[in-house]
C-alpha cells in the first residue's frame, strides 16, 4: 500500500509549497476551502488551507524525500513514534469527500471545558469533560455510578462533543 505523508510548511506557505512540489512531479495534495474575508475596506472570497501549515505528499523514492524537505517553506515530515506519519489513502479520501460534500469545514482543537466521547478502549462510549490538555494528551473527568474517574487519554482517542456551560458550583456535570 502506498501511503500519503504530511509535511509541515512555513506560516501561509502551504499553497506556494504544493504548487513547487507539483512542479517537480510530486504528488501532493493540499486541501484548500473558499472563505469570505473581511477587509477594513472590503470582502474578498479567497482560497485557504483547511490544515493549517501542512501539505501531505505521496512519494516512492528516498530521493525525493530530500527533494521534498529541500523545497522552499518545507520545514520538515510531521514525525509520530519517531518515524514519518503515514497516512492511509483511505483517509486523504475520506478528507476530499468530505471538502466535496460542505463548502465549510474547520478544525477545532479539543481544550479545556469540552465534553468529549471515548472512541476506544474499555471505556468507549463513555463521556467526560476535558480538565488539562497536554501536547497530545487529555486528562477527562468521566462521572459515572456517582463517582469521579479521571483518565489520561491520548487525543486521537476521544471525539469532541460539545462545550457545556461552567458550572458555578466548581463541580462537573454530565
Amino acid at each position: 500500500m502506498e501511503y500519503w505523508f504530511a509535511i509541515y510548511t512555513k506560516s501561509r506557505m502551504e499553497k506556494k509549497v504544493a504548487d513547487r512540489l507539483a512542479d517537480q512531479h510530486i504528488e501532493v495534495y493540499c486541501p484548500t476551502q473558499t472563505v469570505l474575508r473581511q477587509w477594513s475596506d472590503r470582502k474578498k472570497k479567497v482560497k485557504v488551507a483547511v490544515f493549517p501549515s501542512y501539505v501531505f505528499v505521496k512519494f516512492n523514492e528516498e530521493h525525493e524525500r530530500l527533494k521534498i524537505l529541500q523545497t522552499p517553506g518545507v520545514v520538515n515530515f510531521v514525525r509520530y513514534l519517531g518515524a514519518d506519519a503515514k497516512i492511509r489513502p483511505i483517509e486523504i479520501d475520506a478528507i476530499q469527500n468530505l471538502l466535496g460534500e460542505y463548502e465549510e469545514v474547520s478544525l477545532e482543537p479539543i481544550k479545556e471545558g469540552d465534553k468529549v466521547q471515548i472512541q476506544h478502549g474499555g471505556m468507549k462510549g463513555q463521556e467526560g469533560k476535558v480538565i488539562l490538555t497536554q501536547k497530545d494528551r487529555v486528562i477527562v473527568y468521566i462521572e459515572s455510578l456517582g463517582l469521579s474517574l479521571k483518565a489520561e487519554l491520548s487525543k486521537a482517542k476521544v471525539k469532541k462533543l460539545g462545550k457545556e456551560e461552567d458550572d458555578k458550583s466548581g463541580k462537573y456535570h454530565f
